[in-house]
């Protein structure tokens, strides 16, 4: 294993659709990648890819100390252990439900529910959403291969989550399963009245997700107040995910956008899971 006394993380996000891998030095983002989930890619094919990834940045692969990885496709987490052992030089942290329940992290499960789970890349979005703003109450939405709203209250604890399909999932269903329906760009139309076929889809997805989207942080934003009694006015909303530009224009329901709010979860949570290797290499 490496061992400077300085740490440059290596950070994946792996998703259904995409994989995102960042380069942390300390706090700051040197770089970061979006590569195609393929379950069907081996350890050492993604390593390749990474590598040249890598030499193409000029980022000096031994400088990087260790990784850390979130991953909702578990046939992925395997191949990205053989890509952190080569690039890192020692076997990643791996986010998982439990870390929830540790007491190492600012947010948590309700250990009175035991059965309680959540997904590694929403656990990352709450930790990260509850650091952006100093604590909570704190709902983070987040644009993926799904729609999901993941809300903590004031005392850190994870309250619950909704899930939705996607934009992106949306508008492929429609195309796949619809003869006549195309593909259409994911942006907002000028009217609700679509006057052709590409109107249509994106007055009834973009304009729909819009009301979706603001219709679900109201409803969760009255149920966090009827449970735990913290201000529904108080509650701060965080976008993220490739998506959320999509929504950005026409709505005002986010406090504010983060695009990196995941992968900023993994490096907090990289720092309280292994303390001694916080650093980085900028002194």
């Amino acid at each position: 294993m490496k061992n400077r006394g300085l740490a440059v993380l290596f950070a994946v996000d792996i998703g259904n659709t995409n994989i995102v891998a960042a380069v942390f030095d300390a706090d700051r983002i040197i770089i970061q990648w979006r590569i195609a989930s393929d379950v069907r890619r081996t350890g050492d094919e993604y390593t390749s890819i990474l590598l040249t990834l890598c030499k193409e940045a000029g980022i000096q692969t031994e400088l990087l100390d260790k990784g850390i990885i979130s991953s909702v496709v578990p046939a992925l987490i395997g191949p990205f252990v053989i890509v952190c052992q080569h690039l890192c030089g020692a076997n990643p942290f791996i986010v998982t439900s439990e870390l929830a329940y540790s007491g190492v992290l600012p947010v948590r499960l309700d250990s009175s529910s035991p059965h309680t789970n959540i997904g590694a890349d929403l656990l990352c979005n709450a930790v990260s959403a509850w650091n952006l703003f100093g604590g909570g109450p704190v709902i983070a939405v987040d644009f993926g291969t799904a729609l999901t709203l993941t809300a903590c209250d004031s005392r850190g604890i994870i309250r619950g989550v909704t899930i939705s399909p996607g934009l992106g999932t949306a508008i492929k269903a429609l195309a796949t399963n619809a003869a006549q329906l195309p593909f259409v760009p994911l942006e907002a139309p000028p009217s609700s009245l679509g006057m052709n076929t590409e109107t249509a889809i994106q007055a009834g997805v973009v304009l729909g997700y819009k009301g979706l989207v603001e219709y679900l942080v109201g409803l969760v934003k009255t149920d966090m107040e009827k449970l735990t009694g913290d201000d529904r006015n108080s509650v701060k909303v965080v976008a993220t995910g490739g998506l959320n530009s999509v929504l950005k224009p026409i709505t005002d329901i986010f406090t504010v956008v983060d695009k990196d709010l995941t992968v900023r979860g993994l490096k907090l949570i990289s720092d309280l899971t292994q303390p001694n290797h916080a650093a980085g290499i900028s002194e």
